[in-house]
């Protein structure tokens, strides 16, 4: 009778932790070893935000509407799962952006010459962003917010009329907050690289055109947004499939211990479970209160990344409701323009078919760092609320057809200044103690892609520590 392989425990069954049990179970096996594998999930269902529910042909979305195909990690994680036919490519006009300024909404310019000839920024606004070139570059290493970074680089006019809706649109955050850092190091290196912004572009651009390659703009490399013929639910769903009864919903979990013997004890509401390797892909203010009794320091880092609040509203209108077409990804709301909401996506326009025939669907995000008040906001007034700003900024008519809504108290995870340091505790935890792992949207990325490679990055190293032990033990 052979003996058990290495039991690992992963807690969290969020995209992170699906994807981070399924990859390390996978790459186990390309090196000959067979786990055991139990993966926790506190709540009824699996997926966490990245959820989608069909209404009345209507294609609404918990969380993520789809992913960017510029990190390899998650195109990897879609073949291997088998989903690579069910990709949805978004539509060419989704590359047209808006933001709504001084009553209506233009077109966000999709490069940096075009912001001369735009109407979103003042003539005095565009003669400041052009002096970037010769703003030097910083020279300590100090962590600074993405608001002083856009006013000391481009200006004030730039930071609130474009990085602010920006950084709304995508962390719900606080531009004044936010690390630069953290959430754009791209940025970072940019600058440090290259001296500035559109010295960076330009050389970009040179390198592009000896190699032949598209350069893209200062986020990186030009990408297409993805989701599949049934949402993006379609992925957890998948992989939780793949897992089978390894999957354990309704789990919450009280604590990871360490054992005397170095292996590790996990601690259900009802039941206890020993590993030799336990992943806690949970957000991290759970994980704080899991791991106090192993390391108190860290556990009160992790408790420190704050999160901010965020409502997920769709609303579904018969095209007649609305007087503009709106062809392309959405609107961004800047804050200094009094409209709760901080954007609208134009789901169907994005991916056509995820609205019934001769209607449309309204995805708005609402709430914040920026209005954390918004978890207050009792359900009929936040539909109304919402439907207040569609007619204010897109123009709509009418009473929605179709009312749905998401709510999150701790919707997204805020990258604050000094988070980058938090992060760092959790590591050096994870170098002190092999075998403990932490993964997810807390930490390195907010994204589908954002987990999807912090997923191989811990299935790849647990993999390895698996290998040599079982080998050794052979």
């Amino acid at each position: 009778m052979s003996s058990p392989g290495p039991q690992i425990v992963v807690i969290g069954g969020g995209i992170a932790g699906l994807a981070s049990a399924y990859l390390t179970r996978e790459l186990a096996r390309e090196r000959g070893v067979e786990i055991e594998l139990t993966v926790l999930e506190a709540n009824e269902r699996h997926g966490g935000s990245t959820r989608t529910d069909h209404v009345d042909g209507y294609t609404c979305e918990w969380g993520p509407n789809g992913f960017l195909d510029n990190e390899p990690a998650t195109l990897d994680l879609v073949k291997r799962v088998g989903l690579n036919d069910e990709l949805v490519k978004a539509d060419e006009n989704s590359a047209n952006r808006y933001i709504y300024h001084s009553g209506k909404m233009h077109l966000v310019p999709t490069k940096p010459p075009k912001f001369l000839v735009s109407d979103i920024l003042p003539f005095s606004a565009k003669l400041r962003m052009a002096r970037e070139f010769f703003i030097p570059a910083k020279t300590d290493d100090s962590d600074e917010t993405v608001d002083n970074f856009g006013r000391r680089r481009l200006g004030k006019a730039f930071a609130e009329l474009m990085l602010d809706p920006m950084v709304s649109g995508i962390f719900a955050g606080n531009t004044q907050e936010l690390s630069l850092a953290a959430v754009f190091p791209k940025m970072v290196e940019m600058e440090r690289d290259y001296g500035g912004l559109f010295r960076a572009m330009i050389a970009k651009q040179k390198e592009a055109k000896r190699s032949g390659k598209t350069a893209g703009g200062p986020g990186g490399p030009n990408a297409v947004l993805h989701t599949f013929r049934q949402g993006m639910g379609q992925l957890p769903d998948k992989l939780a499939n793949l897992l089978g009864d390894a999957l354990v919903t309704n789990a919450p979990v009280k604590t990871v211990a360490r054992r005397e013997d170095g292996r590790f004890q996990v601690v259900s509401e009802d039941r206890t479970f020993d590993a030799d390797a336990v992943i806690v892909a949970a957000p991290s203010y759970a994980a704080a209160t899991m791991i106090k009794e192993i390391d108190e320091n860290v556990a009160t880092a992790l408790a420190a990344i704050q999160y901010a609040p965020v409502d997920v509203v769709c609303h579904g209108h018969p095209t007649d409701h609305l007087s503009d077409p709106l062809k392309g990804f959405g609107v961004l709301i800047p804050r200094r323009e009094g409209v709760r909401s901080l954007g609208t996506l134009w789901s169907d326009a994005i991916f056509p078919g995820q609205a019934p025939d001769r209607h449309r669907l309204l995805r708005t995000i609402m709430g914040g760092a920026h209005d954390p008040q918004i978890k207050e906001l009792e359900t009929d007034k936040l539909h109304a609320t919402a439907a207040a700003d569609h007619a204010k900024v897109q123009g709509v008519i009418g009473e929605p057809s179709m009312k749905r809504e998401f709510r999150f108290e701790r919707g997204i995870a805020q990258y604050t200044v000094g988070h980058l340091d938090r992060v760092k505790t959790s590591e050096t935890l994870e170098n002190d103690l092999p075998g403990l792992y932490f993964t997810g949207a807390s930490y390195r990325g907010v994204s589908i892609n954002g987990c999807a490679k912090d997923a191989f990055r811990v299935a790849s190293s647990l993999r390895e520590r698996l290998a040599a032990t079982v080998h050794s033990a052979a």
